[in-house]
């Protein structure tokens, strides 16, 4: 594994440390533990130990096993690779997984598209023979993604991708039927605000927010 990688895992699993001993113990079960050590005579510190380093030990190795936590060391190490192969260091990936690395990002969803076409640009110009051979791969690459962008946009349907848009549409269209039908408001408001209090809400109804 890379050095950086290395560190950052490294300090990762401090973190983690922490947040499992935050959970399980909180500072009045420690406080109190403290207390009942130095009146026994013992020394505080190796009581502490010797009552929590097993609970602390399962529960870090459990959390460890998660595949989230693992997903979320991978990501990481993915991204130090990434930066290690653009910075030239020692030990960075090849070209060639460098590519695949970014694809694979992409492919994941990790990153947005100008992302991706950015990063792939970065890489035509590490790998490319001369300034020709460069804007060739540049312009066509740029092509490819502004094609993608003009399909994505052609086939979206709020109707279908976005949660709730249909059943705020027809909310909508009832809602104004019902205001221009009306001739006073609450509140003493205009039918204007009254209209957008009524919209507001079926749009907080339809999308949960």
């Amino acid at each position: 594994m890379h050095k950086k990688v290395r560190l950052y895992v490294g300090f990762v699993f401090i973190l983690l440390l922490i947040a499992v001993a935050w959970r399980y113990f909180s500072f009045s079960q420690i406080f109190s533990s403290v207390v009942v050590a130095e009146s026994n005579g013992a020394a505080p510190r190796d009581n502490i130990r010797s009552e929590f380093a097993a609970p602390e030990r399962d529960a870090l190795l459990r959390l460890l096993s998660d595949p989230r936590i693992q997903t979320y060391f991978q990501r990481q190490e993915d991204k130090l690779r990434l930066s290690a192969y653009f910075l030239s260091e020692e030990g960075s990936p090849t070209d060639e997984e460098a590519w695949r690395l970014i694809e694979s990002i992409e492919q994941d969803g990790r990153i947005l598209a100008y992302e991706a076409m950015a990063l792939k640009l970065a890489w035509l110009e590490r790998n490319s023979k001369n300034k020709t051979e460069f804007d060739a791969a540049a312009e066509a690459m740029v092509k490819e993604y502004r094609q993608k962008a003009m399909q994505s946009a052609e086939e979206y349907d709020p109707y279908k991708d976005v949660p709730g848009f249909a059943e705020y549409k027809e909310a909508e269209r009832r809602i104004v039927q019902e205001v221009q039908q009306m001739t006073s408001f609450p509140n003493g408001m205009s039918r204007h605000e009254y209209l957008r209090h009524r919209l507001q809400e079926a749009r907080e109804e339809a999308y949960g927010r």
